[in-house]
């Protein structure tokens, strides 16, 4: 009974967000409406989508993937969830270790890791995490107060998928200034280059926009060095994608990108939140002369940020796997993650002059004499 309740039985949160904006409201608690993505996918008409928007627990999302070992002895393996609950869960061991160091067998270990298999990897996290979020937590995030996001556990869920993008940007950073040599440096630059290739091929703007981040942070933007060394056809190539998840005129050109894009697909995240933000700060919930009649006009404009995020989600990549050794290293690695400290060790690899400090006098967090 007790394993039962654990698995089965999920505490709501009764925030009365809805009724925020109304003086002297009582917190009342959601709707136990059951609807979800299921209807998005069986109507593409805007009545029929807009009816899914309830602040009620949606249905689970279906997928294709069932919990299926492929073998004894192998690393990878097969997973498929058919509950919210059951990619909450997941996505809760998902959370950065920071326990391995950054060592030159890692490095090798990377190197030698296809990309293909890095970026499954990195797409089958961003999908689980992205699955986790019920619509109206994203709804939530932009209108609670800091006092009532506290008392919302669902926040969470939101969270952890912007604190894995950070994440992502940061390891990035890392990786590429693991190694003291330009050489080294300029080849784990490429690898992230065709990687973010292949997140682009498999439409995570999400993980695409992460890895962008990290490669044109402050921080390995200034390795003129380095970059001289990667092909210049890959920095061709990558030029594109900067270009793809640029922010000139407001991200027209990954907006395009977005509305085009087939199923599956996954949203870069801080975008929409961005996009719910404005819709929610631009207008009041409430209207009327005695404030008791709702502004539909509001809901309209955040109804066009959350359908087609609605529509991805009832749509799952049907051929994701589990590589062990990729989420090892995406999701374990001990590195600093303040942006100063990141900027420090920049420096030591390369300074303004192009000539690198002396390794042996250099002292940094990166090969810390830390065991997991």
């Amino acid at each position: 009974m007790r394993k039962t309740l654990e698995e089965t039985v999920i505490e709501d949160d009764d925030t009365g967000w809805v009724k925020s904006e109304v003086e002297d409201s009582e917190a009342g608690s959601e709707s136990p409406a059951n609807t979800g993505r299921e209807g998005v996918r069986q109507g593409n008409d805007l009545q029929d989508s807009m009816s899914t928007l309830s602040i009620g627990n949606p249905s689970p999302p279906a997928s294709s993937l069932i919990p299926n070992p492929i073998g004894a002895n192998t690393k990878t393996h097969s997973f498929q969830f058919h509950l919210y609950e059951d990619y909450e869960r997941e996505a809760a061991t998902m959370i950065p270790s920071y326990t391995l160091p950054l060592t030159k067998f890692r490095y090798h270990i990377f190197m030698d890791m296809a990309n293909d298999d890095i970026a499954d990897e990195m797409t089958r996290i961003d999908w689980v995490m992205f699955s986790s979020i019920r619509i109206r937590d994203l709804v939530r995030h932009v209108s609670l107060s800091p006092e009532q996001k506290e008392k919302c556990k669902a926040m969470r869920n939101v969270n952890r998928m912007i604190s894995h993008f950070n994440h992502i940007a940061t390891w990035v950073s890392n990786m590429v200034l693991m190694r003291d040599k330009a050489k080294h440096r300029a080849q784990m630059l490429e690898k992230f280059m065709h990687i973010a290739l292949k997140l682009r091929q498999l439409n995570n703007y999400n993980g695409l926009a992460a890895v962008l981040a990290g490669i044109n942070g402050t921080s390995i933007l200034r390795l003129s060095q380095t970059r001289s060394l990667v092909p210049a056809e890959v920095q061709k190539r990558f030029a594109r994608l900067v270009l793809l998840m640029g922010t000139q005129k407001g991200y027209f050109a990954y907006r395009l990108a977005w509305e085009n894009s087939p199923l599956p697909r996954i949203p870069f995240i801080p975008l929409h939140r961005k996009d719910l933000v404005s819709a929610e700060e631009g207008s009041i919930t409430f209207v009327g002369p005695q404030g008791d009649r709702l502004n539909w006009k509001k809901f309209e404009v955040l109804g066009e940020v959350i359908l087609p995020i609605m529509k991805s989600q009832s749509t799952p990549y049907p051929n994701l796997s589990r590589h062990d050794e990729a989420r090892e290293l995406i999701l374990d690695c001990l590195m600093p993650t303040d942006e100063d400290d990141i900027y420090q060790r920049s420096v030591q690899v390369e300074t303004t002059s192009g000539i690198a400090v002396d390794p042996s006098k250099k002292k940094f967090p990166w090969f810390a004499n830390k065991t997991s």
